[in-house]
């Protein structure tokens, strides 16, 4: 009787230690992971909007009047010191180009031919419409930015303080009830969609700037 009472004790033991186990992490993961799942319209606004890091993999369609292309990238970014990284890495014969800004410097390199080209005091990181920053920029200098709900996305609209004929509005759509970003589209003046990126993958508020960067911006003699 007595070993059998320590068996069911042991027992009882280890459940609790399996179920504090799990607990943590959940909790670590949850906050680790998109954060945005049953969340309403606006939180899910105010969440993008203070987005602190970010890391995608994205399908970057771009279309001109003659042509249409498509990208396959990864993208970096952390807000502290706005430091952003993109790499191409499809299709092939493009493989490997990089944009990497660290808060001051552009560096510009082509990782397959060993060419590089240093951009310093860049301060125009905000003109690259690729980037999940650059549309929270433009949302947040808008007077007329929209948050709307439909069919299950909640979609975040605004028009861009500096627009040209090609480069006019900005959606971007996430998904309300797995709360994930989807995709965002830039649009032109006739509201004919001009570049369309659907994020593959996404995580958010999970890179330091270590991560964004990891390495050293240093002039070079060679030019992209």
């Amino acid at each position: 009787m007595k070993n059998k009472k320590l068996f069911i004790f042991s027992i009882i033991i280890i459940c609790l230690i399996l179920i504090t186990f799990l607990i943590k992490n959940n909790y670590n993961f949850s906050k680790k992971g998109n954060n945005m799942s049953n969340k309403s319209a606006d939180e899910i606004k105010e969440y993008i909007l203070n987005i602190e890091s970010y890391q995608a993999i994205a399908e970057v369609t771009i279309k001109s009047n003659k042509n249409e292309n498509t990208y396959i990238v990864e993208q970096r970014y952390n807000r502290e010191n706005n430091m952003y990284r993109q790499e191409v890495l499809e299709p092939e014969n493009i493989k490997g180009v990089q944009f990497i800004y660290d808060g001051t410097n552009l560096k510009v390199e082509n990782t397959k031919l060993n060419l590089n080209k240093i951009y310093t005091n860049y301060n125009y990181i905000e003109s690259n419409e690729l980037g999940l920053a650059s549309f929270i920029e433009d949302y947040k200098q808008s007077n007329e930015a929209k948050c709307i709900e439909k069919n299950g996305k909640v979609i975040l609209e605004t028009d861009i303080k500096k627009a040209n004929k090609y480069v006019a509005n900005k959606k971007l759509y996430i998904d309300k009830e797995e709360g994930t970003i989807e995709k965002l589209e830039i649009n032109d003046t006739a509201q004919n969609t001009r570049i369309y990126i659907l994020y593959n993958k996404i995580e958010i508020n999970t890179l330091s700037k270590e991560e964004v960067l990891a390495f050293s911006l240093k002039p070079l003699e060679q030019d992209i």
